[in-house]
């Protein structure tokens, strides 16, 4: 089956433009295969391609750097076809005009893939691909000819076209690599990137601001801004500020509590919608006293989640239930969440052994708020437990969780794609948790568990991928690896002169589309 891209003009917008984007932390690295973390890929997204993407505003998957593809009947094959004329970007710091082609797609994947040469020096770890197995999913990649790329699967993958569309799976430039490699600037590439994508890299001043400008030659419908600048701020009320002020255009992740005076601005629009995002506080089942079930049902019933909501998300947010969003096909309506019973918790720990409690420590990152941490650690001295806080820089609390330094850690995740598999499988799965670093940071590792979910990945009958999912996920309740938290809303205060920015769907700041009123 092919698919074909209809790209157009926006009637009625204003070209040009510079828009500033207030965001609380800088990214981490430039090249997409590197990084798991959203702020990254805030700026890569709009830099580089994926053969084939989601639907600006949704989970739908439509054709990118591929113009169109084929599926064989047994689910193993998938052939894609490139568009023609695709050039990569030409900057101060790459000069050489070159064509997109399928040698580009198998250094991009290839490189990742396990036992190849690795491509940096020093060892990098490309966490998507090895959380979510890829190696054991690919078996071959080939290039038939200078325009087609084919796939061989070792066993049908139902999520593999969706997949496809994420970030880690972006196109880079062979040559560009290449002449890196010959000269040791390998580094370079993490740093300096060269896209296919509507907006190339002008400046990267570290933790301070990204600027993205306008790529002239792109080949699909042109971005309408001239630049779009990427700005850290690290404080959400000076965030929240600086839009009253007019000196940003869009704020991320403001103060909930800030969010009514926005909206009676008459000069700012909030967006708010239910996202597909789920947060957590991850138990680490590998270290004491966490990999005993008891304890951690313990603080399932010794936290009141519901006041958790409430407190730090001011009723933009639902309770959290299951690992997944509400909203995504495969969730389970009938598991009904542990209620608040600090007596109860109490007796769990005293039969698990810790009659007097226990101390250990709660990290927390510049992304979860102080008022967060403090209620969870208020919450648990009234059974018996003495939380001590640690907060890091984001990058550094990435690398810490990641790699399972912590006891207990906020978690979130915000979808990739329209896929179950997208929480299900990347961040409880047993591969995942002997990945480092890992997406699982709970470090979960169930057979019965990651029997399902895999299951369900080999399986195209969605009903029938549903029924699986639907018994993880009851399994996973009676292990309780973590305490749920919420499903957030997705709030995006803006300045009423920007339009064409969507709230919804999946890869949220993509600024192809996104214009100013005339």
């Amino acid at each position: 089956m092919g698919f074909w891209l209809v790209v157009g003009s926006v009637l009625g917008a204003k070209e040009g433009g510079t828009l500033v984007y207030a965001r609380g932390a800088d990214g981490s690295s430039m090249d997409p295969a590197l990084v798991t973390d959203g702020e990254s890929y805030a700026a890569t997204s709009n830099i580089y391609e994926t053969l084939v993407q989601f639907k600006y505003g949704s989970t739908e998957i439509e054709p990118a750097l591929a113009s169109s593809w084929e599926i064989s009947k047994d689910g193993l094959v998938y052939t894609f076809h490139l568009r023609q004329g695709v050039y990569f970007h030409t900057t101060k710091y790459w000069k050489k005009k070159i064509e997109l082609t399928s040698k580009d797609v198998l250094f991009s994947f290839k490189r990742q893939m396990r036992n190849e040469k690795p491509y940096y020096k020093e060892a990098r770890s490309y966490g998507y691909w090895e959380s979510m197995a890829m190696s054991n999913i690919i078996k071959d990649i080939e290039a038939p000819d200078k325009y087609t790329v084919k796939f061989t699967l070792k066993h049908p993958e139902a999520p593999f076209l969706a997949d496809l569309g994420m970030d880690f799976l972006s196109i880079l430039s062979q040559d560009y690599a290449q002449e890196l490699a010959k000269s040791g600037r390998q580094d370079q590439l993490s740093k300096k990137p060269i896209g296919t994508g509507p907006f190339k890299l002008a400046l990267w001043l570290k933790d301070e601001r990204i600027v993205l400008v306008k790529n002239q030659e792109y080949w699909g419908t042109k971005a309408h801004l001239d630049q779009v600048v990427l700005k850290v701020i690290p404080n959400p009320s000076s965030r929240t500020l600086a839009l009253q002020k007019g000196e940003v255009h869009i704020v991320h992740a403001p103060n909930p509590n800030e969010v009514q005076a926005l909206e009676k601005s008459h000069n700012i629009v909030v967006e708010k919608v239910p996202g597909l995002f789920v947060t957590w506080l991850s138990l680490n089942n590998q270290k004491k006293p966490f990999n005993n079930r008891l304890v951690r049902l313990a603080l399932n019933y010794g936290i009141n989640v519901d006041e958790y909501v409430k407190i730090v998300y001011e009723g933009y947010a639902s309770r959290a239930i299951n690992p997944l969003p509400p909203d995504m096909w495969g969730y389970n309506k009938n598991i009904k969440p542990y209620p608040y019973d600090p007596a109860k918790a109490r007796a769990l720990l005293k039969q698990a052994g810790y009659l007097n409690g226990f101390e250990t420590t709660l990290f927390s990152s510049s992304r979860y708020n102080k008022k967060g941490a403090e209620f969870i650690q208020a919450q648990l001295a009234k059974i018996g437990i003495k939380v001590k806080i640690e907060f890091f820089e984001w990058g550094t609390y990435i690398k810490k969780t990641a790699s399972g330094e912590h006891t207990i850690a906020f978690s979130g995740w915000q979808a990739d794609t329209g896929d179950p598999d997208n929480f299900l499988d990347i961040l409880w799965s047993k591969h995942a948790a002997s990945e480092i670093p890992s997406r699982n940071s709970s470090f979960y590792k169930s057979d019965a568990y990651s029997d399902l979910v895999t299951k369900a990945k080999r399986v195209t009958n969605e009903k029938e991928r549903a029924k699986l999912y639907h018994k993880a996920q009851e399994i996973f309740y009676k292990d309780v690896p973590c305490v749920l938290l919420a499903y957030p809303y997705v709030i995006v205060p803006h300045l009423a002169s920007v339009k064409g920015y969507k709230a919804t769907g999946v890869q949220l700041n993509r600024f192809v589309n996104v214009y100013f009123d005339k």
